[in-house]
């Protein structure tokens, strides 16, 4: 036990003698290290780099690119009630008329719209559907109001504001 504690001592007064006479801090045999600029040092990627959360324009007052990923989708899977705000389904529309046959991909697209109007939070899946006979009959534009353009089988072609 004492002969332990001898050495420990022995030990400790060799360490600061090393100390005071400069070893290990570059004045001894190993000449003191010196990074070369920017050596050592983190760099972070420019991947990594913290970047601003992206956000909706100011222009898209009725939020119609939250519901971009609905295009292509079926009118009967899309609970349009449920959107938020003022919102307006615009799909084309056929008169009975038996005396003319339209063919496809010949003759024009039918003129006539079916427009479905829904107020905000209308809880009801009961729209006002009333047929124009053209675009310009439509109204004003709104933008605050979503516009979903179904084709003729009922698709999703377009989201605006409008």
């Amino acid at each position: 036990m004492i002969r332990g504690l001898i050495l420990m001592g022995l030990g400790l007064t060799l360490l600061g003698a090393c100390a005071r006479a400069g070893y290990g801090q570059g004045g001894g045999y190993y000449p003191e290290y010196q990074p070369r600029p920017g050596q050592g040092q983190y760099i972070r990627p420019d991947w990594l780099a913290p970047s601003p959360t992206p956000m909706i324009p100011a222009i898209d007052a009725c939020r119609s690119q939250l519901y971009a990923g609905l295009v292509g989708q079926h009118e009967g899977a899309i609970y349009i009630a449920g959107l938020p705000g003022r919102k307006r389904v615009l799909k084309p529309a056929f008169l009975e008329d038996f005396e003319t046959e339209q063919v496809a991909g010949i003759d024009p697209d039918p003129p006539l719209l079916e427009v479905r109007d829904y107020l905000p939070q209308q809880v009801l899946y009961a729209p006002s559907i009333r047929t124009v006979t053209d675009r310009i009959q439509l109204g004003p534009e709104d933008g605050n109001r979503l516009t979903l353009e179904l084709d003729v089988d009922g698709y999703l072609q377009e989201i605006r504001c409008g």
